[in-house]
């Protein structure tokens, strides 16, 4: 690494770049031999999909480490700190390991011939440097979630996993993955590998099981299906509890997308268990309740509730305004929202704006790749009679905190950027909701 640059490690990531070439694994490849293939001496579960993949990921690490297993956890992107990415046993990899690890990754990256206009790019770098660490801290087992797609996404340069999850599949990223769903779903069904478990989240949008299903078999992959055996007993904006198989469980992130990734998590569970390994019931119920995603519909603030949740696709809205419609109904809705422009975003103001009593549009902060307020504005105004284009996050937070009654409700939404940019600003501002 070029130790001339006045950078901090991480600083030094994000100026590796978004896309470094070619899509393929020849990067990750070249790069993960140079430091001994590390990830060929850990077991994963790798997880791919649209939406969801953060929550079940969670979940199952949290289950797998109540378990007795040392867990490593890799998710993308962060809220507000780069170490959220790489977790061991719950732990943000240390600021000493991490300075470290990047000098290592960053003198192999350089020992690197690569084609002609290619380079590491961040995702491959940093996946690279995740596999060291895991290896490193001797973890078991690693709870592994892909960034973009599936096919040419870093993450499957591993060997064949203990299981394969997917997560529900909808359009996003179509200029890179596909135009349909159908195209998208073969992306991201391509990391099944011979002889790994595959489980495939139920209520899957028309026109994916059929893809999944081929993939799996062409892939060898082993189809996991069980009955859905379950009782709802509580849904609210608090978490959901309910009986899985004769057994309760708690899990306190809300909403029926929720539920389903919590299925998702208890029938890979059964597939690991199925390969050996010992994960009894008590285990699962602990994780499960321990289990906390945030972004996720998360309460800041109990009077006026203010909730968090990072839904920045046509899937994940529709999971949040059903999950508005199930549990806000009976509260005036105040939403501020930002997003990114290589989004649909349309679709996602379009559906917010007209469950809005008033709307705030503002533009996510740490990006280049911002969506111009004003842009944002113009769109919920067809939906809105209340819309204020309030330039950056603060303002439209401060501006929808005053304006709301005790009893209302400030959902702020869109970008991730967003959502850990009002993470800080709202921490700063009250404690966290009890």
């Amino acid at each position: 690494m070029d130790t001339d640059l006045p950078k901090t490690a991480i600083d030094y990531i994000h100026s590796l770049g978004r896309f470094s070439g070619k899509p393929g694994l020849h990067r990750i490849r070249a790069l993960c031999a140079a430091l001994g293939d590390p990830q060929k001496t850990l077991k994963f579960v790798h997880l791919a999909g649209t939406n969801g993949k953060g929550s079940t990921a969670c979940m199952l690490a949290s289950v797998l480490r109540a378990a007795g297993y040392r867990t490593g956890l890799y998710t993308s992107p962060y809220l507000i700190h780069f170490h959220e990415r790489i977790r061991v046993d719950g732990a943000m990899i240390p600021d000493g390991d991490l300075t470290r690890l990047v000098e290592r990754v960053g003198l192999a990256a350089q020992s690197l011939i690569l084609p002609d206009g290619e380079s590491i790019g961040e995702f491959e770098f940093t996946t690279a440097l995740a596999f060291l660490y895991f290896a490193e801290q001797g973890c078991d087992i690693v709870v592994l979630e892909t960034g973009l797609g599936g096919r040419c996404d870093a993450t499957n340069v591993i060997d064949a996993p203990e299981a394969v999850v997917l997560t529900p599949i909808s359009r996003d990223h179509m200029a890179v993955l596909g135009d349909t769903v159908a195209e998208i779903a073969a992306e991201k069904a391509a990391v099944i590998k011979p002889g790994s478990a595959v489980i495939c989240a139920n209520g899957q949008p028309g026109g994916v099981m059929p893809v999944v299903l081929r993939a799996c078999e062409a892939a060898g992959g082993i189809w996991w299906s069980e009955p859905l055996d379950i009782r709802l007993l509580r849904m609210d904006i608090e978490g959901t509890a309910f009986v899985y198989e004769g057994q309760g469980y708690t899990i306190p992130m809300s909403g029926r997308h929720q539920l389903q990734n919590a299925m998702t998590a208890l029938q890979t569970v059964s597939a690991l268990r199925a390969r050996g390994w010992k994960i009894d019931p008590a285990a699962v119920v602990r994780g499960l309740a321990a289990a906390r995603m945030p972004g996720r519909l998360e309460r800041l603030r109990e009077s006026p509730l203010v909730l968090l949740d990072g839904a920045h696709n046509e899937g994940g809205v529709a999971a949040l305004c059903r999950t508005v419609d199930e549990f806000l109904k009976m509260r005036r809705l105040h939403v501020v929202m930002g997003m990114v422009r290589d989004k649909d975003f349309e679709v996602c103001v379009r559906e917010l704006a007209c469950r809005a009593d008033s709307f705030y549009a503002c533009e996510p902060g740490g990006t280049d790749r911002a969506l111009c307020a004003q842009t944002l504005a113009a769109l919920a105004e067809r939906d809105c009679d209340c819309v204020s284009d309030c330039g950056g996050a603060a303002q439209a937070i401060a501006l929808a905190l005053e304006r709301a009654e005790p009893k209302d409700c400030v959902l702020v939404c869109g970008s991730l950027f967003l959502v850990g940019e009002a993470e800080k600003i709202l921490r700063t501002r009250q404690k966290p909701a009890e």
